[in-house]
């Protein structure tokens, strides 16, 4: 198989209209608007003359089609000059042709027209919207909210603050759907998930984007995700986390409320183990927020919606294409949860998130989910698979951002015996006698911010579960 069939496969796994190589650039695709940059290096000005000679099989044409091993027809563009090479792929919109009429077709075969596959890219937001958002970006919100008839607002450092701005139109946040698909989710479910990237005053961003209806029209919850993924240490996160990341096989949860920073917090696991390992690792979000770079691993991303139907049949699938690592953006369903405890049981480390408020509460929400003459069963499971549960919540500091307090439940003997027997103290005071293995406590996570003055007392005090054991700990 050639080397250009290899970038010719990821471009139709996802669905991008075009393909973009230039040298010394990292390869990237175009897709519904967006400019979606591969997972690998830059190209050397060697292997872009390599490439180009590939597809012209010595001829010296700058354009014309390139046949595929599997079949499909591509049309391409190539450009030699200054800074290097640019090789630009797209469907040429014929797939009759076969090996033998390739020769001829190089050279007579029209490339398709550049302009239709523009013309199928969706449209940049509303001006006024982008306006919106780099102002959202310039103040460091983690969310912008957008509602037609009411004024925009952003989330700042966990709070709602209005923009003395002028309230959007519907027609303004119905402009942001990607296609039809998306519009005809949002007329059946009320709501529609996706993400896009923007150009934005300081470089492209990309967006996660929720498009819902409500009583008085349409809204969206727009969320900038960091366009660098970053460490442990810099969301102020113990560096042992990294512990989580490295089990051989099982289920490890990161729980939280929504916005408490778990699709972070599992990026950041992720990118460890780029950076540390040699795994295969596939992903199954909803949307795909941060993307990956390879370094040291092999990584897969696939979106609900685009990839897969969902996240049960993506996991499914997974379980077929040989993944060391299987990330999960979040288990939603009884199938979802059935597929993850399948995978953790045969040899994956699964890595989850969960909206639960703490480790045992994890664990019951897993087994409710489940009719009662299984919960016995789903017990047993989760004992023998579950791994850890890391459950974080994001408090105001003194200094105006937010921190997290987390806590942290390794599942030793004692803890998969109360998951067996129901018995939910047994994770409890598994975290209170575990500080030596690792454990942690929301307690302890508090009186340690509070010393370190990242937090207030009376914030560590409303917080804590156990209030007379924080007190305890910030005495002693």
């Amino acid at each position: 198989m050639a080397i250009i069939d290899t970038f010719l496969k990821l471009m139709l796994e996802r669905r991008a209209e075009k393909l973009v190589l230039v040298s010394e650039q990292t390869p990237f695709l175009l897709r519904g608007g967006e400019h979606v940059e591969l997972s690998m290096p830059s190209l050397p000005d060697e292997m872009m003359r390599r490439l180009a000679n590939e597809m012209r099989e010595g001829d010296s044409a700058d354009k014309g089609t390139y046949l595929a091993s599997d079949g499909d027809l591509f049309g391409y563009r190539i450009s030699e000059g200054n800074p290097g090479w640019r090789i630009e792929m797209f469907m040429a919109g014929n797939e009759s042709l076969n090996p033998r009429q390739h020769q001829d077709s190089v050279k007579l075969q029209p490339a398709a027209d550049e302009h239709d596959f523009e013309a199928s890219r969706s449209t940049a937001p509303d001006p006024e919207l982008l306006a919106l958002l780099d102002h959202a970006l310039l103040k460091n919100a983690s969310d912008l909210f957008i509602s037609s008839g009411k004024p925009p607002r952003i989330r700042l450092n966990g709070k709602i603050v209005a923009l003395n701005e002028s309230s959007p139109h519907a027609k303004q946040i119905l402009d942001l759907l990607p296609d039809d698909e998306a519009h005809h989710e949002l007329t059946k479910s009320g709501s529609v998930d996706f993400s896009a990237s923007w150009k934005m005053p300081d470089g492209p961003h990309r967006i996660r984007i929720n498009v819902f209806q409500h009583l008085d029209g349409v809204a969206a919850a727009l969320r900038p995700i960091r366009r660098k993924i970053p460490l442990l240490s810099e969301l102020s996160l113990p560096e042992n986390l990294h512990q989580l990341a490295t089990f051989s096989d099982g289920l490890v949860l990161v729980t939280g409320v929504a916005g408490s920073g778990k699709s972070t917090t599992l990026a950041a696991l992720v990118d460890y183990l780029n950076r540390t390992r040699s795994k295969h690792i596939i992903t199954i979000e909803d949307p795909v927020e941060y993307e990956h770079r390879e370094i040291q691993c092999l990584i897969h991303q696939r979106e609900v919606g685009r990839n897969v139907d969902s996240f049960a049949g993506g996991l499914r699938a997974a379980l077929r294409e040989s993944p060391d690592v299987i990330l999960l953006g979040e288990l939603r369903d009884l199938d979802t949860i059935s597929a993850a405890l399948t995978a953790a049981e045969t040899g994956h480390l699964v890595l989850a998130t969960l909206h639960a408020g703490g480790a045992s509460t994890a664990v019951n929400r897993i087994v409710d989910v489940f009719p009662g003459h299984q919960q016995t069963h789903i017990r047993m499971q989760l004992s023998l698979s579950l791994r850890a549960v890391l459950s974080q919540r994001l408090l105001p500091s003194r200094t105006g951002g937010l921190v997290p307090a987390i806590e942290k439940l390794l599942v030793t003997p004692a803890v998969a015996n109360g998951i067996r027997e129901g018995h939910d103290h047994f994770m409890r005071n598994a975290m209170l006698a575990g500080t030596d293995s690792g454990m942690i406590t929301l307690e302890r996570s508090l009186a340690t911010l509070v010393r370190d003055r990242l937090i207030d007392r009376e914030v560590a005090l409303r917080t804590a579960v156990d209030p007379q054991l924080l007190q305890h700990l910030l005495n002693s």
